[in-house]
């Protein structure tokens, strides 16, 4: 019978009958190891193209949207302005010959200083007045109008001719002519190589009296041009 009192009996009844130092688990392992739990390891979600390609989709066609309102109010911009350096040019025509007894050949010289600094090329003897698309804008006398600026003296007619013009500014612009009473009539053509046709017959007046016409004649691209007729 062991001796309770004696000093290995008491170390085997602390560590619950196995010799102080004896590892339960066996030989290089310890009794808090063999009860740790094992979790499957996540697997990596890749990430869906799909929203990725619906995003660039939508950016796209609002990109493509904002551009087209841009160009459309650029365009109207553009196409007021030119609107507005004719009627500057009609108006400066009839002040400045009011007391004589004709109209010159050639009066686009003398709009140099009449139209606004935005409207004019060059300097000196070479200035231009030419529209917000580079196209050139004339005057003369008579009613055959002309796109290199030379017409003929006249007692009661005088021209305003506006070159290079995109479609839906030679519309708006020619447009904005039509049924006005110092007005003889137009000539609209679509492309600059046409010759402008002498405004003095009725059929030719009612060659471009119309909107319907008009829009006919301004077939597209950034040629077009317009031939204004004005009475005296």
């Amino acid at each position: 019978m062991s001796d309770p009192f004696r000093p290995e009996t008491a170390d085997m009844a602390i560590t619950g009958g196995l010799p102080q130092g004896t590892n339960p688990g066996g030989p290089g392992k310890t009794g808090r190891g063999r009860n740790r739990r094992r979790f499957p390891r996540r697997a990596h979600r890749g990430i869906s193209i799909f929203p990725v390609i619906l995003g660039i989709a939508v950016a796209a066609v609002a990109i493509s949207y904002l551009v087209s309102v841009y160009q459309g109010a650029l365009t109207n911009t553009r196409t007021q302005t030119t609107l507005n350096t004719v009627l500057i040019m009609d108006t400066s025509i009839r002040r400045s010959y009011a007391n004589l007894p004709q109209f010159e050949a050639n009066l686009t010289g003398g709009l140099w200083s009449a139209v606004p600094a935005s409207a004019i090329q060059g300097t000196g003897n070479n200035r231009r007045i030419v529209t917000p698309w580079g196209g050139q804008i004339f005057a003369g006398g008579g009613d055959a109008p002309g796109d290199n600026g030379t017409g003929s003296a006249s007692n009661n007619r005088f021209y305003i001719s506006i070159l290079g013009l995109p479609e839906d500014a030679c519309e708006t612009i020619a447009a904005a002519f039509l049924n006005r009473s110092d007005v003889v009539g137009l000539d609209v053509e679509g492309t600059a190589a046409a010759s402008f046709t002498r405004v003095n017959t009725t059929a030719q007046i009612q060659a471009f009296d119309t909107v319907s016409e008009i829009n006919t004649a301004c077939d597209g691209g950034d040629d077009d041009k317009i031939g204004i007729v004005f009475r005296g």
